[in-house]
């Protein structure tokens, strides 16, 4: 194989998938170094503070790259000595991708014996999600806008 330059070339759209609305939103990263981590990223990468929260004794913030509203790094503040609601104590958690119908995504998914881990609605950031796990284990998540 030649080491030349060449831009990638896309097979073309799955238009009929019923998955052809998804869209990747955010990939998630634990971390015990919370405050230290969004501050790299806001200073050495140019990346926007979206918004912070907190989800039980979680801390967590939703940033973004200088110019692109369409993705997101979920930065997750864990505890070092607390014992992880993952699997994942540090690093990588999960990728998330947005789809338009939760209830359509998830009846797919379960056609093809793929197992809802757990589904909730975080009101906070306007999104109601479900994940699942592939088969080597690693978290997906998929999310909806929710509905007034």
């Amino acid at each position: 194989m030649e080491n030349s330059i060449a831009t990638l070339a896309y097979p073309e759209k799955n238009e009929n998938s019923v998955f052809n609305d998804m869209k990747g939103w955010h990939i998630a990263i634990r971390t015990t170094n919370y405050k230290e981590l969004i501050a790299w990223y806001l200073k050495k990468l140019d990346f926007r503070l979206i918004k912070e929260f907190n989800a039980g004794e979680m801390k967590l913030a939703l940033i973004a790259p200088p110019g692109d509203n369409y993705f997101i790094l979920e930065i997750l503040g864990v505890k070092e000595n607390e014992e992880p609601s993952s699997e994942v104590k540090v690093g990588y958690d999960h990728i998330c991708f947005n789809v338009t119908n939760l209830d359509k995504t998830m009846a797919a998914l379960k056609s093809r014996d793929i197992e809802i881990v757990r589904s909730f609605e975080v009101p906070i950031i306007g999104k109601r999600v479900a994940f699942i796990n592939d088969p080597f284990g690693n978290k997906i998540e998929f999310s909806e806008e929710l509905k007034s």
